[in-house]
């Protein structure tokens, strides 16, 4: 535990070990209440399916979040997977779970819109691995948007004007998603909020700083509604400047709350 860490420290930051020491060190006592045990679930098998990166420091955050989830409950077994760039395949995972024992699974889609990966490609992946491993997988909601997660982003930013930045989709539906969950937190903060992509579509970042700021009079704050740092992370912090820009999302305490709600929400579906 010592040497993971200062490992931990080393790549991330003070911060990070330190929210992720807490969140493992404080929530043993209600592990039991969250996510069902044996007996309720048959041991209990949840892969987190991210879409991985060749920014190693992406799929080390995965890793460290479904530490923390494994160490939230002594009977559920939490591994993860990745759809592209990084090992283990979904399929490579799933079959390690069958390997030890387990007939079903459920695959939590670790991302924040409603986009290609989450349609696609995360759906073919678990049919890929059911016939690979005869595991019986369920697919819970993928993490976002879900307007829980932007009381993460309120506890670092300044009250005002705010961009919301995504990492960026040309899908028409996830684009609509992300608008509406501007909406709800510009009435939440009270201030104009706008929604920017690190990729793919527009406006970016830089753009929407200046179109939010031309209108207020005020400086903005970036809200990096991102999950896992990486390529497209850094491309907000750039933009960012010197304002101030929220941190990704995996070690936040909302969003391992919001997991820990997509394993029951599918385990409902699946009984």
């Amino acid at each position: 535990g010592t040497l993971a860490g200062m490992a931990m420290q080393r790549r991330y930051g003070r911060g990070v070990k330190l929210t992720t020491s807490l969140l493992l060190m404080g929530s043993a006592t209600c592990a039991m209440a969250v996510l069902p045990g044996t007996a309720q679930a048959g041991a209990l098998a949840v892969v987190l399916l991210a879409h991985g990166s060749p920014d190693p420091r992406s799929s080390d955050a995965t890793r460290a979040l479904g530490a923390v989830l494994q160490g939230r409950s002594f009977e559920t077994t939490v591994v993860v997977a990745f759809l592209q760039h990084n090992a283990p395949t979904l399929s490579d995972a799933v079959a390690g779970l069958a390997r030890a024992g387990h007939s079903e699974a459920i695959v939590v889609p670790a991302f924040l819109s409603l986009a290609f990966h989450v349609r696609e490609d995360v759906p073919a992946a678990v049919r890929a691995a059911e016939d690979a491993t005869g595991v019986r997988l369920s697919i819970a909601d993928p993490l976002g948007p879900d307007g829980s997660l932007l009381e993460a982003l309120d506890r670092t930013l300044p009250p005002g004007p705010a961009v919301l930045a995504t990492a960026g989709t040309t899908d028409p539906d996830a684009l609509r998603a992300l608008d509406r969950m501007a909406s709800t937190w510009a009435d939440q903060r009270g201030a104009p909020v706008i929604v920017a992509h690190a990729s793919q579509s527009e406006p970016d970042v830089a753009h929407a700083l200046r179109l939010l700021e031309e209108s207020t009079g005020q400086e903005a704050a970036v809200g990096a509604f991102v999950l896992f740092p990486g390529v497209l992370p850094d491309r907000i912090a750039a933009a960012a400047g010197a304002r101030v820009v929220s941190s990704p999302l995996y070690a936040e305490v909302e969003t391992i709350t919001l997991i820990e709600s997509r394993v029951a929400a599918a385990l409902r579906r699946a009984a």
